[in-house]
């Protein structure tokens, strides 16, 4: 039951990484009511776009007598045509434990489309018995909700949208010329964002627990570089730290108390705005039966798309020492 929670809490961690994502700037040029205002009116002119992601993601559980690590690193690259409501998305995530984890450390490659109300995804576990397949989705709900929350720019807005925002400098960032922005969100807000995250309600409900996520966020800082000439977002910088204990949760007095504290570094690179894309999924996806399985969780950096890596959790393992 244990190794259930473990895995679930860091697939939480996973999930709020990311609900996101020289010289000094004359306040009478913009201000930062101005930058938000043409932030805000610039998303209508995006038709499609690409984006880059990295997330080192490191979590140390504690109890009394032990203490386990866990580390992941995700690699991304995604392409968004905005109009047609389609998105392909690439991903690396390796996952390295501490020996004394029963969690191994692994490789898992992901491929996923999401055209016309449906979900294609193809994972590689990196396990010989679970060899990687196509699997398909027909997304539940309104589909404008499930686009929504997977389009990074839009969440990107969400977040900026019950933030302070702070013109710091202005910079060539990825041969653009930018103005800096520090982004710091309410709390509050962020955690009720977050805890609307497509996957997250499920999530809870699997793990039986209605948590505050905004009261396990601890530190958090953000960086944005916006082009001054279409005011598109070109670079998103995030660090977040989280710390969760067995006091927050709802869990059996047998249970043994413990922490886990998470400290999340992400970085998305936003590119090739309005250029033409072709998003076709391949024909073996076409034919892939359809399967059950949760709704593509979000991760926000502002928001950081991916589904976050897990291992396949049996309630009736042995609980991990820590």
């Amino acid at each position: 039951m244990r190794k259930r929670y473990i895995a679930g809490l860091i697939a939480i961690a996973a999930i709020v990484v990311v609900a996101m994502l020289a010289g000094c700037v004359d306040e009478g040029q913009v201000n930062k009511a101005e930058i938000k205002q043409m932030i805000f009116a610039s998303v209508d002119k995006i038709d499609t776009y690409k984006f880059d992601m990295d997330m080192t993601q490191e979590m140390l559980i504690r109890n009394e007598t032990d203490e386990t690590k866990v580390k992941t690193e995700n690699t991304g690259t995604a392409t968004m045509d905005v109009t047609s409501k389609k998105m392909k998305m690439e991903m690396t995530s390796s996952m390295e434990t501490s020996a004394n984890a029963e969690m191994p450390g692994r490789t898992m490659d992901m491929e996923m489309y999401l055209v016309n109300k449906t979900m294609y995804m193809k994972m590689d576990m990196g396990i010989p018995e679970l060899p990687a397949r196509w699997t398909k989705m027909e997304m539940p709900g309104e589909y404008a909700k499930t686009w929504k929350s997977q389009n990074q720019v839009n969440q990107q807005m969400e977040l900026l949208n019950i933030s302070e925002v702070e013109v710091l400098k202005e910079e060539m960032m990825n041969g653009v010329d930018c103005y800096v922005l520090k982004v710091t969100p309410d709390i509050e807000k962020y955690g009720k964002f977050l805890s609307e995250q497509e996957g997250m309600s499920e999530l809870m409900q699997s793990l039986q627990q209605n948590v505050d996520i905004g009261q396990l966020i601890k530190q958090m800082s953000m960086k944005h570089w916006i082009a001054k000439d279409t005011k598109f977002p070109i670079k998103t910088e995030m660090q977040m730290k989280m710390e969760i204990s067995s006091d927050d949760l709802i869990l059996p007095d047998a249970e043994e108390k413990f922490t886990m504290t998470s400290d999340q570094r992400t970085t998305v690179d936003f590119y090739d705005y309005n250029k033409p894309v072709t998003i076709e999924i391949p024909e073996e996806a076409e034919s892939a039966a359809g399967y059950p399985m949760m709704p593509p969780m979000n991760m926000t950096v502002g928001n950081a798309t991916e589904t976050p890596m897990v291992p396949p959790v049996n309630d009736t393992e042995q609980s991990p020492s820590t």
